[in-house]
């Protein structure tokens, strides 16, 4: 290892999607692009007892926590003290919002000040858009944007030609947190399967289905008395399958087709290839596989509920659907606000009209291919020298030499926490 390489550990909260975003993914760049000048080394279960090993590193950069929340101040006062900068990164709120899966635990657990607590402790934090960045600035001034990214070279990204049909492929991409989001898209989804003008011009493909988890069942007390394994017919998805078919609408879904849906099995339809037909339910897909819904979508959609966890929201939607060439319709808030312009680089839909607005902007693009296509090429345009994992990196690299050079400057000097 050369002496003059920066060294610096990467701790990722987990080892899930915003782990590979935050931490891994950008560590293994800058070891495949920079090697010559840094060292990276990641690790998600560090031994945090042992300061002596966190203090080889120039930078230690982590996310949310490092390591047990009541240990963090200790560890972290250490290793300031010893010429160490230590960063923070957060991605999402530090409170999701009260319809949020994880609000009851996120309360229990006082996240919230646990997680502003840390803001105070550290040197610097990250984070992913200017929005989230004036919220944390309340708690510590030193604050860098270092958007998301995605790596074109990743093969789930490569694009593949899939489509069987004429029809349009409307398509939403997510997880299973977002029932109050697709609550909005409820009306629309009614009026456009009842529009016989566009019957048969369109696909809704829902991505993600999944019937893996578990319930916690409760006595009358509050008291946990089981946690199971859900039923299939258990599955928040096939509420957000209610959304998307209208209730199995008898005008979009034909009978047999809701049969084989409610089975909730994956398997294979027999009366038709489900994807030449009006609905397509995608199966849940591993990180490294995601991309490749994307495959299966010409519109993508992305209904936000109007809420502080959601105006701070990446723009990785953004930056997925531009750079694979996709529209997108979305709220006109957050991040999608302040990126998307309304008719050039993607449709925005304000909440006064959730009603219809989605539905009009769907029956809009179905019927104008010459619109859809400046839609989704404007939006390539504007990611494409932005959002690449290789740009990204590049400019995360300049950042990292700018606060080590800045350390070795002022050090040893410890600085005081922040205060409100």
């Amino acid at each position: 290892m050369s002496d003059n390489q920066i060294k610096i550990l990467m701790v990722p909260s987990d080892l899930a999607g915003v782990g590979h975003y935050r931490n891994i993914w950008p560590g293994q760049e800058i070891n495949k692009k920079f090697g010559n000048q840094f060292k990276i080394e990641i690790d998600h279960t560090p031994d945090f007892n042992n300061v002596d090993f966190f203090a080889q590193f120039d930078i230690v950069h982590f996310h949310r926590q490092l390591g047990p929340f009541e240990n963090q101040e200790k560890l972290i006062k250490e290793l300031r003290s010893r010429g160490v900068v230590v960063v923070m990164d957060l991605d999402d709120y530090w409170m999701p919002s009260k319809d949020h899966p994880m609000y009851g635990a996120a309360l229990k657990e006082k996240l919230a000040e646990k997680v502003t607590a840390t803001f105070k402790m550290v040197d610097y934090v990250t984070t992913t858009t200017d929005i989230f960045a004036s919220h944390i600035k309340r708690y510590n001034p030193n604050v860098k944007v270092v958007p998301n990214a995605i790596d074109m070279a990743h093969p789930m990204w490569a694009q593949e030609n899939t489509k069987k049909t004429d029809r349009v492929r409307i398509s939403w991409i997510g997880g299973s947190s977002h029932a109050k989001d697709l609550e909005l898209l409820k009306n629309s989804m009614n009026i456009l399967h009842n529009d016989s003008n566009l019957r048969n011009k369109y696909q809704i493909v829902m991505c993600g289905y999944d019937i893996r988890g578990y319930i916690t069942e409760v006595d009358q007390d509050g008291n946990v008395i089981n946690n199971r394994k859900i039923t299939p017919q258990e599955t928040i998805w096939n509420v957000f399958e209610g959304v998307f078919t209208d209730n199995y609408n008898p005008n979009f879904i034909s009978e047999d087709y809701k049969k084989y849906l409610l089975k909730c099995e994956n398997a294979q339809f027999k009366g038709f290839d489900v994807y030449e037909g009006p609905y397509v339910r995608r199966w849940t897909l591993p990180l490294t596989q995601y991309g490749k819904h994307y495959n299966y979508c010409d519109v993508c959609l992305a209904p936000l509920a109007e809420n502080t966890f959601n105006e701070v929201k990446s723009e990785l939607k953004i930056i997925e659907a531009g750079l694979t060439k996709k529209v997108l319709i979305a709220q006109e808030y957050g991040i999608y606000k302040e990126l998307i312009k309304n008719g050039e680089n993607g449709i925005l839909i304000p909440k006064s009209k959730n009603v219809r607005g989605w539905y009009e902007a769907i029956r809009k693009v179905v019927n104008d291919k010459e619109y859809r296509e400046k839609l989704a090429n404007n939006l390539y345009e504007f990611v494409k020298d932005k959002y690449t994992l290789e740009i990204v990196t590049a400019n995360r690299v300049q950042w990292y030499k700018e606060i080590v050079e800045k350390a070795q400057k002022n050090k040893p000097i410890l600085q005081e926490s922040y205060s409100n």
